[in-house]
């Protein structure tokens, strides 16, 4: 997914990321992740659409247009989605995310305890389908979109947990995109990348 983040600054240019004190109390944000096996997301390459579409489609929904994307989770594949929809959509990326590292399910994350709901969820695959979930909470929306996900090939993208910039405050763990970036530069640049990684 990595070559996904680059070809979309490339093809679009840098991508700004925004300290969460210095996002509007009345911005709509917008998490973008993918959901599934991440390595069915290396044998079956997404176009680079899919999370932009997944996007358009919730605006629709809501009626609104999303003023800023962010990380749904830190670590692993979520964290580089919401960098290639930024560049897609030349939306600023908030710093920071919902859990403060990688999490399993779609409930598991600081906005559900804030009793922010995950729906309006949308879900897109590859081939173009698109699904709209509205559930009576959270562990359903899991399970609804989990089923999706597994009939879809284990692999979408989603956009959901739609938070106004006041929520933010205390449904994102400030800073983490920052943070992950300067401890993957450290490992990179690195004559011991391995040690450097355990330390």
């Amino acid at each position: 997914m990595r070559p996904l983040a680059e070809v979309a600054i490339e093809r679009n240019g840098p991508v700004s990321v925004v300290d969460i004190e210095n996002v509007p109390h009345d911005a709509v944000v917008v998490p973008i992740s993918m959901m599934g096996a991440p390595t069915v997301g290396t044998e079956k390459l997404p176009s680079g659409r899919e999370a932009t579409a997944a996007l358009r489609a919730l605006e629709r929904v809501l009626g609104k247009r999303a003023t800023h994307l962010a990380p749904i989770e830190i670590g692993g594949l979520n964290s580089v989605i919401p960098i290639a929809a930024a560049a897609e959509t030349g939306l600023p990326l908030v710093d920071g995310d919902a859990m403060g590292r990688a999490f399993p399910e779609a409930h598991m994350v600081l906005p559900s305890l804030m009793g922010v709901s995950c729906t309006p969820m949308v879900i897109v695959d590859d081939k173009g389908n698109t699904m709209v979930l509205d559930t009576v909470d959270n562990r359903w929306a899991e399970r609804l979109a989990r089923s999706v996900c597994v009939e879809a090939g284990c692999s979408v993208f989603t956009a959901d947990t739609v938070l106004s910039g006041k929520q933010l405050r205390e449904g994102l763990v400030a800073g983490t995109l920052t943070l992950a970036h300067r401890l993957g530069r450290a490992v990179r640049l690195s004559p011991e990348p391995v040690a450097t990684a355990r330390s």
